[in-house]
């Protein structure tokens, strides 16, 4: 992540100087800096409580109660299935793909490996399965990003890409019953979750801050209120359950949880306040990129051109090429993000299209797609965390279904109308 933080750096000061040499003034600049900045304020503040609910699941048992319960019912035939499942359920939970990667992935992974599974259809599916809560949990950092620029509801962002994704996850689901029946586990070494029953409290009551998260936003909670409960159930867990301290729950929500176990740290250590720093800073310098962009002109003659080419070629392939131009070089979901509002945004409104739709399109591109960029953290950083191959990623289905179904589905629909319609 100090990578990208400094390209965009580089980046943010390359579009500075281009400012100053078409004319503006020094404060011309700083009022564009601070006026696209600005707009990311209201999601900063939900991104670090988002920290806060990682640390709190960690050290409240949380996490350890999704694993322990899952790995009970595996059965050696459904493995892989259940892991995706499982792994699915914990990223919706949490919104976070890194965090679920770096704890339920490399348990399930470790799992794979002990029981002869093919660990690159394991990471496939892991990959799928981590980016399923990343893309349409009402906690993730992009699905509040996506509604903040688009200026769109989030609870009906999150319907939405439940019934957008609901083919490529059912088709996730029969592909991966298939590779589950294919590649049985063979034997289960249970080390690592003997590590972490035995430093917690494996109890049902570790879940109530995950129901928090998963349920009241279903009854129209806001996102913050959902995570402040979360919060708050989660403390009490860890206290009362868990035998945490103040100090202990203090340091959990700022700087995450940490053991001097290096099994145990290996694969529960994180979260807090400060594992969301990088991403607010990237959101924060990203944003100010847009300021720019507005203020200077320059994202006039991008969407001139990209207006264009939607003319000819669609708009959804249109956004299919902005977020894999866009993450190609900055190599990340946010600035993608970003760029498919900025460029996209103007023609939407033009052709009639609703910001709701603009806001799915996003999701449905610029979400997944930076996963198959082989420089992008989007891809580096979980196959680093399950230690795999790129080549998990032709099993990591429901990544490149995603925007196949969607770029498709509307093509098929209109054709059945013209033949309906001729018949």
């Amino acid at each position: 992540m100090n990578i990208i933080i400094g390209i965009l750096v580089l980046g943010y000061f390359i579009l500075a100087g281009y400012t100053l040499y078409r004319g503006f003034s020094v404060k011309d600049l700083k009022d564009m800096t601070f006026n696209g900045a600005g707009d990311a304020f209201s999601l900063c503040k939900i991104l670090m409580t988002v920290g806060i609910v990682t640390g709190i699941w960690r050290i409240s048992g949380t996490i350890i109660a999704f694993v322990y319960y899952g790995v009970q019912i595996i059965t050696p035939s459904l493995f892989l299935l259940i892991a995706f499942l499982i792994t699915c359920l914990l990223s919706y939970a949490l919104g976070t793909a890194f965090g679920v990667a770096g704890t339920a992935g490399v348990i399930f992974m470790t799992l794979a490996r002990s029981g002869n599974v093919n660990p690159i259809i394991t990471g496939g599916i892991l990959l799928s399965a981590i980016y399923f809560g990343d893309r349409s949990s009402p906690i993730s950092s992009t699905a509040n990003m996506v509604a903040d620029l688009t200026k769109t509801d989030l609870g009906k962002n999150v319907k939405g890409m439940m019934k957008t994704g609901a083919l490529p996850f059912l088709a996730c689901l029969v592909v991966y019953a298939i590779l589950s029946f294919n590649n049985p586990l063979l034997a289960m070494n249970k080390d690592q979750i003997n590590v972490l029953t035995d430093s917690f409290s494996v109890t049902p009551l570790a879940f109530i801050p995950a129901a928090f998260i998963l349920f009241l936003p279903m009854l129209k909670v806001s996102v913050m209120n959902s995570l402040l409960a979360s919060i708050i159930s989660g403390a009490l867990v860890a206290g009362f359950v868990q035998g945490a301290g103040p100090l202990e729950l203090l340091r959990a929500c700022v700087l995450g949880y940490h053991t001097a176990d290096s099994q145990l740290g290996a694969i529960i250590n994180g979260g807090g306040m400060i594992s969301m720093l990088s991403t607010v800073v990237v959101v924060l310098i990203s944003c100010s990129y847009s300021g720019i962009f507005k203020g200077t002109g320059i994202l006039e003659e991008i969407v001139r051109h990209t207006s264009k080419l939607s003319d000819k070629i669609g708009a959804f392939p249109s956004m299919i090429l902005v977020t894999l131009l866009s993450s190609a070089v900055f190599c990340n979901q946010i600035v993608a993000i970003v760029m498919c509002e900025n460029t996209m945004g103007d023609y939407y409104k033009e052709s009639g299209r609703t910001q709701n739709q603009l806001a799915m399109d996003i999701e449905n591109t610029a979400i997944t797609i930076p996963t198959f960029i082989p420089w992008s953290i989007m891809c580096t950083v979980p196959c680093e965390l399950l230690n795999v191959e790129y080549s998990s990623l032709i099993f990591a289905v429901y990544l490149y279904a995603i925007p196949l179904v969607n770029w498709v589905r509307p093509l098929l629909t209109e054709r059945i109308r013209t033949l309906t319609k001729f018949a």
